[in-house]
Parts: structure tokens; C-alpha cells; sequence
């Protein structure tokens, strides 16, 4: 069984705003690590990040004193002002829909990565763990091909939430002659959301209690249908957090919400691969999880 890193990085993605090149960035809760999750209302620890080609900046992350508590990355001060121009200066002044990816490489040390709108972001497969196959396997299918090829025609767009990504990746994939809500069993009533040449796929962007449906839906596929394998694709935690925190600032924009999507308890790749090594001897099944992510071009 693959243990567990020691070291549980902090990733996320953050929608750059005005806030952003003026003094800091609040760290989603769905990616806060055991160790930030620690930090008492007023509490602040001493952090390095790494912008570009740029010397390290000294900052903090601090966890404010409101009732929140929101938790963020400090950098408003004389000393970081370097940190701010390379802001400003990487994303023109402009904050609607560029993304700022910050990875923790080191603990407390953090890269800033820009994410511009011009390189117009797309869905992407950043990770994957595998369960009863190699990777060169895997990539042999060439319905994977398809799977990337579907995900990547997909545009990050600010306004979107988690049923219009399913929404997209359903069109693209149908178009590539994928069948949609295929039965796994004639008898009964459970359905994969799309099947192509034996190769079975849950889209698993909602809410993480019903995930383990999916690999019950993957070993009825095998003895049934005669499955090759099962695929599940989960957004990375990084991605999960950004569309919460898109669509709880959608709601309290908006005193009637049209939709009101659950953005809490998300499914989210990392979860799966905590868990998979613990369930993975049930299945005889080959069975992948993809981590979906956003990725400038």
C-alpha cells in the first residue's frame, strides 16, 4: 500500500482581484492544510514566496481576527513591495479572469505561478493514480485520448460553476461518439455517466459523499457489461476550491440565486487517492483517477 506523504502542501488556485496587487491572497478553507487550519484568530507565521525570476520575498500568512477568520497571505507592507510591482506588472492592473496558482514547494515556502486570461486556461488531467494498470497502459486506450482531448476544449471561465464544466465535457464527449447514462446493469437502475469500448467514466464534480457509488458502478461494469476500465475524474482540490469560492461569491452577489449549486464537502482527486490504496482490494476492475485541473496554454 503507498503511504502517505509527510508533508501535506498547501495548492490552490486564487481569482486575482484588486486585493490581490494591493496586500494579500485568503486561502480558500477546503485547501487549508493541518497546519494552517492550527493558526488561532490573530496568529501569523512567517512565510517565503518565490515570484518569477525575482529574489524570495519574507511575508506572512495570518489568520485575521473577524469572524470568519479568514486566513491570508500578507505582503502589504514597504518590504514586500517588490512582490506587489511583479504582480502588477505580470497581470497588467487587470484582475478579471486571470488566476494566480500558489504551491507550497517547501514548507512555508510558496510559488506564485500566474495563470493569464490571454493564454485562454483550459481543463486538463494534472494527476493521475492507477489501480490494477501501468501508466503506458492507461494511455494506450485511445478513448483516454479522447477524454483529454474533450477536457481540453473546455474554457476556464469565471462565471462558470460545477454543472456547466459537466455540461461542456458531456458535449464534447458525446461528439466523440461517447454514450451517455449507459445502465451498467439492464436490471437495475445505476447508470454511468458515459461508456465508450468498454471503457466506463464517472465525471465526479459534486459532492464527495456519493463518490464511492462510482466504484460500485465500476465493478457491476466488469462482471456485466465486460468493462476494460473505469475512470473516474475528480478536480483537484485546488480546482474544487476554486469553484466553491466562485460560487459563494456569485451568491452573495446575487440576493436570488437562479441556481444554488452545493459547494461544500466537493469531490476532489485528492480525496480519492487518500482513500483508493485502502479500497483498492475489492477491485478486480482496472480503474483510474484523474485529477482535472486548470491549466494555462
Amino acid at each position: 500500500m503507498t503511504q502517505p506523504s509527510l508533508f501535506e502542501n498547501l495548492k490552490f488556485l486564487h481569482p486575482v482581484g484588486t486585493s490581490t496587487f494591493k496586500y494579500g491572497v485568503t486561502i480558500p478553507l477546503e485547501a487549508q492544510t493541518e497546519r494552517l487550519r492550527a493558526i488561532d484568530k490573530g496568529g501569523k507565521i512567517p512565510v517565503t514566496i518565490l515570484c518569477g525570476a525575482e529574489e524570495p520575498v519574507k511575508a506572512e500568512i495570518r489568520r485575521l481576527n473577524n469572524k470568519p477568520g479568514h486566513l491570508q497571505f500578507r505582503y502589504e507592507n514597504k518590504a514586500q513591495e517588490r512582490l506587489r510591482f511583479w504582480l502588477a506588472a505580470i497581470f497588467g492592473g487587470s484582475a478579471a479572469g486571470n488566476l494566480l496558482e500558489i504551491v507550497e514547494v517547501a514548507p512555508f515556502t510558496f510559488l506564485f505561478k500566474p495563470i493569464l486570461k490571454s493564454t485562454v486556461p483550459v481543463l486538463q488531467i494534472g494527476a493521475l493514480q492507477l489501480h490494477n494498470l501501468e501508466k503506458l497502459e492507461f494511455e494506450s486506450f485511445t478513448e483516454v485520448g479522447q477524454i483529454r482531448e474533450s477536457l481540453a476544449a473546455v474554457e476556464y471561465a469565471v462565471g462558470f460553476n460545477q454543472s456547466d464544466y459537466n455540461g461542456l465535457i458531456s458535449t464534447n464527449l458525446t461528439e466523440r461518439g461517447w454514450q451517455r447514462e449507459q445502465r451498467v446493469v439492464n436490471e437495475l437502475g445505476l447508470k454511468c455517466d458515459f461508456e465508450k469500448n468498454g471503457v466506463w467514466v464517472e465525471v465526479e464534480f459534486g459532492n464527495a459523499r456519493s463518490y464511492y457509488q462510482d466504484y460500485v458502478k465500476f465493478m457491476l461494469a466488469r462482471k456485466y457489461r465486460a468493462a476494460r476500465l473505469g475512470l473516474l475524474l475528480c478536480p483537484t482540490t485546488s480546482f474544487a476550491a476554486l469553484l466553491c469560492e466562485l460560487g459563494q461569491k456569485r451568491a452573495r452577489e446575487n440576493s436570488v440565486c437562479e441556481r444554488s449549486p452545493v459547494y461544500s464537502g466537493m469531490m476532489s482527486y485528492e480525496k480519492a487517492t487518500r482513500e483508493l490504496p485502502y479500497l483498492g482490494f475489492m477491485f478486480e476492475v482496472p480503474i483510474v483517477v484523474a485529477g482535472v485541473g486548470v491549466s494555462g496554454n
